[in-house]
């Protein structure tokens, strides 16, 4: 789970300016983990970028990163 959550901190922290103000959490339900993404203010649209492209991308990487540990994940991006 902190293999996931540095990937997924790494990959954002590459898109803001305001590195300090991510906020990642996760919570797990049965056999999903679901991650909710707090970035600063302004911030939210680089991350998920043009109709979303960004975003899904992110979610992408994440599933393929989570196959390893026979884990179901979704990212949620909180304004």
């Amino acid at each position: 789970m902190e293999k996931l959550e540095a990937l997924l901190k790494y990959i954002v922290s590459e898109m803001v300016k305001t590195q300090d103000a991510i906020d990642i959490t996760y919570e797990e339900k049965k056999d999903l983990i679901v991650f909710k993404i707090r970035v600063a203010d302004g911030e939210l649209g680089k991350v998920i970028g043009k109709n979303g492209l960004t975003a899904n991308a992110i979610r992408g990487v994440m599933q393929a990163a989570a196959v390893k540990d026979k884990l179901n994940v979704n990212v949620e991006f909180l304004d």
